[in-house]
């Protein structure tokens, strides 16, 4: 597969979507509140419609939070791209600006292109196998004037810095979720601040935290709590290609796509 060329769509899918959830986070947006009572807005609804668009010429399936689901055979033997339209949906709807767009590509139950997208914290990464991990370095409006170019891939990568970018921060510093905090979780940071009182934790949502810590401003995100394929996928590919494995919560094993569920049962990345 042309992993360089699958990227190419990814990144410019997740800008167009990026820019109609912008349009929605400022001038407004409907929640709606799904069967499991998590809330879906508009703006994620059209960020589906969107990256499904844009995917289209790739040919390849798309499994999306919002969208059609696969059969775990169909999953096992087929590549598919995995997409979370607005991640951390609860963050969009509180305006905390921590949400990003989500793209990943899964191939033999694993991630070989990701892009994730915070817009509203001025925040890109993309990655593909064979090329690596990769910052844009300036901000979304700078982005949002590439998309019309011919070249708008080859100006992106020439705006953007490969991962890690910078040292680790002075003292080990652990990101953890805002909304998806548990028991086990709590435990786990106090006990590393037991060991080293110097640890320093910073609360953020979204999986946006993965690229944060592929590009060196934090060591480590632990999380117990279960997390859906398309919650990681993007994050995943660029973690890995910035040299950090994506472990399974046991750290005995990287995690993979192959539950029939399409759950990931925890998950540790650390420097």
């Amino acid at each position: 597969m042309n992993y360089k060329k699958l990227l190419e769509a990814a990144t410019h899918a997740a800008v167009l979507a990026g820019k109609e959830i912008m349009s929605q986070y400022h001038n407004g947006f409907d929640v709606i509140t799904k069967p499991d009572n998590s809330p879906v807005t508009t703006a994620d609804l059209a960020a589906h419609d969107i990256i499904l668009k844009e995917l289209e010429s790739t040919q390849i399936a798309v499994l999306s939070e919002e969208g059609e689901k696969f059969s775990h055979e169909f999953r096992q033997n087929t590549p598919y791209w995995c997409v979370d339209p607005i991640d951390g949906t609860r963050d969009f709807v509180n305006k905390t600006d921590e949400f990003c767009i989500s793209i990943g590509l899964v191939v033999d139950n694993t991630s070989k292109v990701g892009v994730l997208y915070a817009p509203a914290m001025d925040l890109y990464y993309f990655a593909a196998e064979g090329m690596g991990s990769f910052k844009y370095e300036k901000d979304r409006i700078s982005l949002e004037k590439l998309i019309d170019s011919d070249d708008f891939f080859q100006l992106l990568q020439e705006n953007s810095q490969k991962l890690p970018q910078h040292p680790l921060p002075e003292f080990p510093t652990a990101l953890n979720s805002r909304f998806h905090r548990d028991e086990k979780t709590e435990d786990y940071l106090n006990q590393l601040k037991t060991q080293n009182p110097n640890w320093q934790f910073i609360v953020m949502g979204s999986a946006i935290k993965l690229g944060i810590i592929a590009e060196g401003k934090a060591t480590e995100y632990t999380r117990f709590m279960g997390v859906n394929f398309w919650d990681i996928a993007g994050g995943h590919a660029i973690a890995k290609y910035a040299g950090l494995a994506v472990m399974q919560i046991d750290k005995e094993k990287e995690i993979n796509y192959s539950d029939q569920n399409m759950r990931v049962a925890g998950y540790c990345l650390q420097w």
